[in-house]
């Protein structure tokens, strides 16, 4: 067999650029397929512990939202993990939610919501008290563990 002259460059040109697709291509599945597993992850990334905790708030007004029969003065607690972003500690959030009320009458005080008289103006609704307490690291108190604690009142 034969060989032209110039066929061997262009051999070696072709195979050259085939393999930078090749890598090109399987580069950016990796890409793909870690960034749709780091969206999946259990662990959420915060810039600050405030930050979680007022997460941890909104996750406890969405637990609300499921068809379940809250009894009167019944709590329910969540915890969940998650990470401050540039650290590799983990820190955990509490999160307990707690029906504290039913309105039943336009203006009825609802007690133990917070510290001053709050009035519920919705009649048949459901009022929950949640509180979120993020701690970074996890783990028992220590001096250099940060606390960051949010409350809320939702009315569903």
């Amino acid at each position: 067999m034969k060989v032209a002259k110039n066929s061997k460059g262009i051999a070696l040109f072709s195979a050259i650029i085939f393999a930078i697709t090749i890598g090109v291509f399987l580069m950016g599945l990796y890409m793909l397929f870690t960034s749709l597993f780091r969206g999946t992850e259990e662990k959420r990334s915060f810039v600050s512990v405030k930050e979680a905790a007022s997460s941890g708030a909104r996750y406890g007004a969405s637990m609300t939202n499921f068809p379940v029969e809250w009894e009167e003065n019944t709590c329910q607690t969540f915890r969940l993990d998650f990470r401050i972003a540039g650290r590799d500690e983990r820190g955990e959030n509490e999160i307990i939610v707690c029906r504290i009320a039913s309105i039943d009458t336009p203006g009825q005080e609802i007690s133990g919501a917070s510290r001053e008289p709050v009035t519920g103006s919705a009649q048949g609704r459901t009022v929950f008290k949640i509180t979120s307490i993020a701690r970074f690291p996890a783990g028992p108190p220590s001096p250099l563990q940060q606390v960051s604690r949010v409350e809320a009142v939702y009315i569903r």
